[in-house]
């Protein structure tokens, strides 16, 4: 069976039975990454390490997914995308396991597992959501499901520092671990009749860099997939390093910093349900992504001049715009990926186009950190990605242009 052409049937899934189930397993594999940003005052000076090494670890995280990505994506094909999501929760949940021992060593090998967790998620809900739902809603339908990344920072920024005040930060990984193995349990009763399109046989075949060649050959894709690293070093680094600014610079307390950023993260959530919806409206996605592109530059701009003179109101309006585009912009990304990918190859052009946004969130958070060090200023650094906001508006508009080459050309 096409993952492009889902055969009617009485079988066939419910939409909202796939896109409730791929978001749960996103905030279940997600939490276990946003878990660390969050926690990271009490988790380093229990380990003796300054707080903005975190911007390392989130980039050794993205670093196994984008290395992972080519090769535990050919489990879609061979195991079906449904297991293959219980894969990546199977990881995430052994990332929590090992993070519970405080060592640096420990924390690298639960980053690296956290990395093959994700390295799977995208590529495999896609999989499904492109085979499940109808093309007038598509831009929506990816959207409400890529909500599960912002929604899981936002369940993390209210909860661990709670938590991590009342009983300590081991807890926070404890309450991550229980809801990766629920969600993986939870859809096993499912499993063999959304895997009904597997072919063992026919992923052995394939080459696991297939995705990043299709990818480059397309210039749409190819275009998209370069600003996708652009907006992930953005996001990435927003995400990473706001409880630690807060914290440092602007004179918030742990739980008040995290309500900030669920705050922006919950914009996030609010901005992909939205962009989705515009972008079906408009009939125009390349369009939304390229205003909502345009705001997010202002913002980094903005982000500049935070200091402990701001009022909570104003830091609070800017956080939450710069989460609705910064963050709000995946589920349209993504979908516009679907569309432009030739027939039947959803899941391979999606995997290698992740590849290229991991690639941004591999390098964003280790330059962000490394720049922090040269400048002294997390507020000033944060004003220093206006630079990577731009090369993505502009990669947008290169992808526009292409597209309207191939519309007049076909």
């Amino acid at each position: 069976m096409s993952a492009s052409a889902p055969a009617a049937s009485v079988a066939r899934p419910s939409v909202v039975a796939v896109v409730a189930a791929t978001t749960i397993a996103q905030v279940g594999s997600t939490m276990g990454v946003a878990v660390f940003p969050v926690i990271a005052p009490r988790l380093a000076a229990e380990l003796q390490i300054s707080p903005s090494l975190i911007g390392y670890q989130m980039s050794l995280i993205y670093g196994v997914a984008m290395l992972g990505a080519p090769f535990l994506n050919l489990m879609i094909p061979r195991w079906g995308a449904c297991r293959t999501t219980q894969v990546g929760l199977a990881f995430s949940a052994a990332g929590m396991l090992l993070g519970l021992w405080p060592s640096l060593a420990a924390l690298t090998i639960a980053s690296i597992a956290l990395g093959l967790s994700l390295s799977v998620m995208t590529s495999s809900s896609a999989h499904l959501l492109f085979r499940f739902s109808p093309a007038k809603n598509r831009n929506l339908i990816f959207s409400l499901k890529q909500t599960g990344v912002p929604l899981a920072w936002v369940v993390m920024a209210l909860i661990a520092p709670a938590i991590t005040l009342a009983f300590g930060w081991r807890w926070s990984l404890v309450a991550v671990l229980a809801v990766a193995l629920v969600t993986l349990i939870a859809v096993q009763p499912v499993r063999a009749r959304w895997d009904d399109d597997r072919d063992p046989q026919g992923a052995r075949l394939q080459d696991p860099f297939t995705g990043l060649a299709l990818v480059w050959r397309h210039p749409v894709l190819r275009w998209l997939a370069m600003s996708g690293l652009c907006l992930t070093f953005v996001q990435l680094s927003l995400g990473t390093f706001t409880v630690v600014m807060l914290v440092e610079e602007a004179g918030y307390s742990l739980v008040a910093a995290g309500f900030m950023l669920s705050l922006m993260q919950g914009a996030g959530v609010a901005g992909r349900i939205f962009w989705g919806w515009a972008g079906d409206r408009t009939g125009d996605s390349l369009r939304v992504l390229i205003k909502l592109s345009a705001i997010a530059v202002a913002c980094c701009a903005v982000t500049a001049l935070v200091s402990r003179a701001w009022p909570v109101p104003v830091l609070a309006l800017l956080f939450i715009v710069f989460g609705a585009t910064a963050v709000g912009w995946n589920g349209l990304y993504l979908a516009e990926v679907a569309r432009r990918s030739p027939q039947g190859q959803v899941g391979v052009a999606s995997g290698g186009a992740v590849a290229w946004t991991y690639g941004g969130i591999l390098i964003g958070p280790a330059v962000f950190a490394t720049v922090y060090k040269a400048v002294g200023s997390y507020a000033h650094t944060y004003g220093l990605l206006t630079v990577i906001a731009v090369a993505a508006l502009a990669l947008l508009i290169a992808a526009a242009r292409a597209a309207r080459r191939e519309a007049v050309g076909g």
